[in-house]
Order: structure tokens, then sequence, then C-alpha cells
């Protein structure tokens, strides 16, 4: 899918004119690029940004890439995650998603988003998988809906400002997960950084050039899977050491952080979810600029 529109495609979606919609991006209150014929062409995050502070519906969210009957439902209730259980355990990833963009465009921020829909029902999932409720397909589907569902909110949120601090993160050698990763990238955009996760498995010495040459302002860690404790907590220690006398706050959450192993780390702050996350990260923001 594009994360560029024309304004007839966004009028479309709102359910206004094409007059309608270009007056506005000529007041700036929805910020547009030009191609190279000229053409108003505008982002999809600018749009969604437009729509939650406006609280306007959309009338057609198909004609932008978003599912049926988007941002037609009242305000996000408790029961939220139950019905994203329900898509995920059926493979209905329409509906899984339409809950999740509702939530988004009536407000919600993605550090809600993860922590009151998205994580209940994939740990439900995890639950079910371990105790061979479900079978290995349903789980391996739900967690690629997720995956998906993740990538359409980083769509939504945008790249972050250009003149943001920047933040790099991913997970250690021997942790295959990226789901928790690919969300607290997708926080810390919301939040204003130029976040950029770097994917999975990757050794401790990457991690220390990737500080060195990048120089990002905020490391985050996502800590699933842990092969040898004492060995993890040596490098761990030696990388928060490298990324202090760099300037860079080291951030890190995730399962696999025991009461045993927790006490041996030394780290800027640890996030027991996402809204710790979001939190934190604003604290920074701050003394940047």
């Amino acid at each position: 899918m594009t994360d560029f529109f024309s304004p007839k495609e966004v009028a479309t979606a709102i359910g206004v004119s094409e007059s309608s919609l270009k007056r506005w991006v000529d007041k700036g209150l929805i910020p547009a690029e030009k191609t190279g014929g000229g053409h108003r062409r505008m982002r999809l995050d600018a749009v969604l940004k437009f729509l939650r502070e406006q609280g306007r519906a959309l009338s057609e969210p198909q004609a932008i890439g978003l599912p049926a009957e988007s941002g037609r439902r009242p305000a996000s209730n408790d029961s939220d995650h139950q019905e994203f259980l329900r898509f995920l355990l059926s493979g209905d990833e329409s509906s899984a998603r339409r809950i999740v963009m509702d939530a988004f465009l009536n407000g919600y921020s993605v550090a809600k988003i993860f922590d009151s829909i998205i994580v209940p029902g994939f740990c439900e999932i995890g639950n079910l998988w371990h105790c061979g409720t479900l079978e290995v397909y349903q789980e391996r589907r739900a967690c690629e809906i997720c995956s998906r569902v993740v990538h359409e909110l980083r769509r939504a949120v945008g790249s972050g400002p250009s003149d943001g601090p920047v933040a790099i993160g991913g997970t250690l050698d021997g942790d295959p997960y990226t789901i928790a990763c690919s969300m607290s990238e997708v926080v810390l955009r919301e939040c204003g950084w130029r976040a950029l996760s770097m994917g999975n498995m990757l050794p401790f010495n990457t991690l220390m050039k990737a500080v060195e040459i990048d120089r990002p302002r905020l490391l985050w860690l996502s800590v699933t899977a842990i092969r040898s404790p004492e060995q993890f907590v040596a490098n761990f220690n030696v990388l928060f050491d490298t990324a202090t006398s760099l300037g860079c706050v080291l951030v890190v959450g995730g399962q696999a952080l025991t009461a045993d192993i927790r006490p041996l780390l030394r780290y800027t702050t640890y996030c027991d979810n996402f809204r710790h996350l979001e939190a934190f990260s604003r604290t920074i923001i701050p003394r940047e600029n």
C-alpha cells in the first residue's frame, strides 16, 4: 500500500468535495507535497493526524487503504482486546486491523493501543498455544496478523520529525522475537523520535558499533530470550558503559529479564509496558530542544 494519496482519494475517504479538501491543504490544515508535475500528494500519517485533531469520521476508508467501516465505531472500550483476540483466533485480519485503527482514530496513543488491545490478545494466544489448545498454524497466523497490524500503525504514525532525537533498538543474539521491538519503534516515533528498529539477533559487539557510529540519544532493547545468563550480564553491562559514555540512555524491557537477572544489570530505565516507554521518552525530548 502507498503512503501517499491524491486530494481526490482523501476527499472521498473523508466524504467532502475535492475543492474543500484542497482549501484545507492550502490553509496548512493537512500538509501536502507536490510531485514533479505539480500535483498534490498527502501522506497517510498527515491525513490521520488531521482526522484525529478535528474529530472527523471516515466516509470511505478504503480510499486511503484502511479497512471498511474504520473510524465509524464509538470510542474504544475495555472489550476491544477480547474482540481483537477473537479475530486473531479466527484469522480475520481485516477486523483485527479495524479494531486497532478505530482506537487510533478515536485518539488512543499507540502505547495505549499496544498495552490495552494488542499485547493482552497476543499474550493469550501464546498461553493457548503453550497449553496445547491452539494448533501451530493458528499461533503463527496470529503472529503474522499482529506484525501487519503493528506495521499499519507504523504507517499511521509516520517516520517521526526529521529534527527529532535519534533512537535505535533491536533484540540481542539468541532472541528471535521482533514484535515487541517493532512496537517500541512506533511508540517512540509517535513521541517525536527518529526511531529505527535494527531487527533481531544482534550481537553485542555490533550494537556497540551502532552506538559509536550513529550516536543515538536512546537505545532500546527487547529481551525475550537469553542463551547464557552469565555471558549476557557481562556483555550487557559493557554495552551500558559504552552507551552512557557517549550520552546515550539504555532502555530495556522483556519477559526474560527476571527478578534474578535484573539486579545484575546496569541500565537507564526498565519498562514494564509501552506506556512506561512513552512516558520516559517524553522526559528526554524537552531537554533536546
